[in-house]
């Protein structure tokens, strides 16, 4: 049989055709972002899209495909001989004229070239042998390719293991013109299904900042926050803007996008889906998309914006840091998202809400990706003065805040440390009749006992250990009743961290345990959010129990931030916490001048510690996979309860889910969705054997979904119920998502 030169079994394309689908993205990108590469570059990333799928014309590849689409024995092609196949990125440098590259673009530009191809496919390395080069030459003559095929020399290959060649792997062009093979090869797959490897950011003529300078000409008569003037006059820098809760932070910095590419992150999915629909909605942009570890299920009606989102094509993609700030790592194949990143903005909103571990991975990222030329602002109520000289260290650039930014609503906030190390649950029910009270506690199992305590028709709760579609019922109601203009219903709503990071909720009073001082002003924001309070009672009383200490909570940090509380109510007695003070508070314990404590803490050596081990990490050293895993923030099962699985059993789910899984006729698509179904009944937890039933995974190999014996508690009707209940891991230290 003559080689028909495919590419792919789906529609039988051609190496031709899928080239052309490359090369069709690849003006498409140059045309909107012409300044992300030099002439040159442009130029080596053409000449590796040509040459990246030739080596798919050997034999073995060739007939690997026509077995899948079921050809006759007798229409494969001859093979020299049986030994396995070599993969194409390997081969397809054969055809590539290393000695014209050479004389013009020189040794360098010539290894990144060759490199950018042999390296496409996360492949292991198999010695090519003179019959591969026999083979090849005899499939180019079938084609028609007139090419001179020899072995090239090793030099040309880039080698992570080799001192002289980790700072090319590690340069600008490489790093382009890699990422940019990879990004156009993936989106190349997806071309019959409407998605571009870039999208222009305006929309009917307009970008996401057009649209907010028009909602502020229209309603607002021009008139800016100051934050926002602030951005919008700095839109070329790299910014840390501090400014309270309810300033404008999000517009501000979508101000700040202008016309360019922009990723907005948030530490919690429920904030991301919320800020899709209020720019979406509210706002009016719709090439504003999602992008987080359940975007396949959110847009399962609309898998164009779901690819949209996950090649990063959409203008402006709200996400989590996990999706980007993995390339700290360099793990292989990392240089696509950088790329990317080279020439887009990013919004880090609520850094306070990070690990020390996150931390130290996301300043490691924002000094890569300054490097490669993307720039970064870091929008926030409260920030630690230790990033500053961490970023320093690191050498990222960024433009100082000069001055705090003037609150439109100066008091807010009037506390009380309370003296006891329980919660008067009786003054809490008594107020929860004519107000909106808020406790946030420290861990789940707190949460629970306080549920348990005062459960009646006017108490929720929520937690991160609740079914995933229970979860986000809950999420959608604590929304809904935290509406202060829209909802007048009052009651009790207990929950954990969870809701500390850019929930749009307004209550009226907030019972807290002490926890770090960052998060409890973040927990005080979700109280009188955009009002003026002037009651002469305090509202928002803090209990120092040392609950989910040093789990959750870092010893000395909890010890710092009880000292500092202490010492203004001392100051200032009975007096309104001013917006104004609050950072101040904040650089007493975070500011290294301030406290020189700090060095010896815990929390402070184990970011330089991270930082340390990543800073010099060689290129390729790590694969994606445990990568993922590191970024899975100690959440690393799916766990069903027994009463929901045999819920699920008597229901007939279970078998039904089953039958699709292992059926050899069942789709692709079909299987994607029934795990997707299966994900609504399932809740993440960090591994512990305790929390384990049977060792043996539900439904498939590395589902990761395991039975548990514990009892799961909710009511759909009324939305109240402890979720899972575990008290007997008291002692573990979940920590919420």
């Amino acid at each position: 049989m003559v080689n028909k030169g495919l590419a792919k079994t789906e529609g039988e394309k051609t190496i031709k055709e899928h080239t052309e689908d490359l090369l069709r993205q690849y003006e498409i990108i140059k045309s909107i972002y012409p300044n992300i590469m030099q002439s040159e570059e442009w130029d080596l990333l053409k000449e590796a899209v040509i040459y990246h799928d030739l080596g798919k014309i050997n034999s073995k590849f060739q007939n690997k495909l026509y077995k899948k689409l079921k050809y006759m024995e007798r229409e494969l092609l001859e093979q020299i001989d049986e030994r396995d196949e070599i993969p194409h990125n390997f081969l397809s440098p054969l055809l590539m004229d290393t000695a014209l590259y050479e004389e013009k673009y020189g040794l360098e530009k010539t290894k990144i070239l060759l490199s950018s191809v042999y390296y496409h496919h996360d492949r292991e390395e198999k010695q090519i042998q003179k019959e591969d080069i026999e083979d090849l030459i005899k499939q180019a003559n079938y084609l028609g390719i007139e090419k001179t095929i020899k072995m090239y020399s090793k030099k040309y290959i880039l080698n992570s293991n080799k001192e002289i060649d980790i700072e090319i792997l590690k340069s600008k062009p490489y790093i382009l013109i890699k990422g940019f093979l990879n990004k156009l090869d993936y989106v190349a797959s997806l071309d019959e299904k409407g998605v571009n490897i870039e999208e222009i950011p305006e929309e009917k003529g307009m970008t996401i900042s057009d649209k907010i300078k028009e909602i502020t000409k229209e309603k607002f008569n021009n008139n800016y926050r100051e934050v926002q003037k602030y951005m919008m006059k700095n839109e070329e820098e790299n910014l840390v803007v501090i400014s309270y809760t309810g300033s404008g932070k999000t517009e501000a910095a979508l101000l700040w996008a202008g016309k360019q590419k922009t990723f907005y992150t948030l530490p919690l999915k429920v904030s991301i889906n919320a800020m899709e629909q209020r720019i979406t909605k509210n706002i009016g942009y719709n090439k504003a998309l999602l992008l987080h570890s359940d975007a396949h299920s959110y847009y399962e009606n609309d898998l164009n914006k779901y690819h949209r989102a996950k090649r990063m094509s959409s203008p402006l993609i709200i996400t989590t840091i996990d999706q980007l700030f993995k390339i700290a790592f360099r793990y292989t194949g990392y240089e696509e998202i950088l790329a990317t990143l080279s020439y887009s903005k990013i919004v880090i909103d609520e850094i306070q809400m990070y690990s020390p571990e996150l931390l130290a991975y996301i300043l490691i990222g924002l000094s890569m990706i300054t490097q490669m030329g993307g720039k970064f602002a870091i929008i926030t109520a409260t920030f630690s003065p230790l990033l500053y000289s961490i970023m320093d260290y690191l050498k990222i650039p960024y433009k100082k805040q000069e001055k705090s930014f003037k609150p439109h609503i100066m008091q807010r906030h009037k506390i009380e440390l309370l003296k006891s190390d329980k919660f008067n649950y009786e003054e809490i029910r008594r107020l929860g009749k004519e107000n909106k009270v808020l406790i946030i506690v420290n861990t789940i199992k707190r949460a629970q006992e306080i549920y348990n305590v005062m459960k009646d028709s006017n108490v929720h709760l929520l937690h991160s250990h609740y079914i995933k579609e229970d979860r986000k019922v809950l999420e959608d109601y604590i929304l809904e009743f935290g509406d202060k203009e829209k909802n007048q219903q009052n009651g009790i709503w207990i929950s954990t961290q969870i809701v500390e990071a850019s929930l749009d909720i307004d209550f009226d009073i907030l019972f807290t345990e002490m926890c770090s001082i960052d998060s409890l002003f973040q927990r005080m924001g979700r109280v009188y959010r955009k009002r003026l309070y002037n009651n002469e009672k305090p509202n928002v009383y803090i209990l120092d129990n040392r609950n989910g200490v040093p789990y959750i909570i870092d010893s000395d940090i909890y010890e710092y931030t009880l000292e500092e509380i202490k010492k203004y109510n001392k100051e200032y007695g009975n007096k309104y916490l001013k917006e104004d003070l609050k950072q101040n508070m904040i650089e007493n314990i975070f500011d290294l001048n301030k406290n020189e404590k700090l060095k010896d803490s815990k929390y402070y050596k184990n970011i330089k510690y991270i930082i340390s081990l990543l800073k010099d990490i060689r290129p390729n050293s790590i694969q994606k996979q445990e990568v993922n895993e590191k970024f899975r923030n100690i959440q690393n099962i799916s766990l069903i309860p027994d009463n929901i699985y045999e819920y699920l059993d008597n229901e007939g789910k279970i078998e039904k889910w089953k039958d699709i899984l292992n059926s050899k006729t069942s789709s692709i698509r079909e299987k994607i969705k029934v795990k997707e179904e299966i994900a609504n009944y399932t809740i993440n937890v960090r591994w512990h054997p305790k929390l384990i039933k049977d060792k043996e995974e539900l439904f498939y190999k590395k589902s990761n979904v395991y039975r548990t014996s514990y009892i799961y508690d909710f009511n759909k009707e009324t939305k109240q119920g402890n979720g899972l209940i575990m008290k007997d891991m008291q002692n573990i230290g979940y920590f919420d998502e």
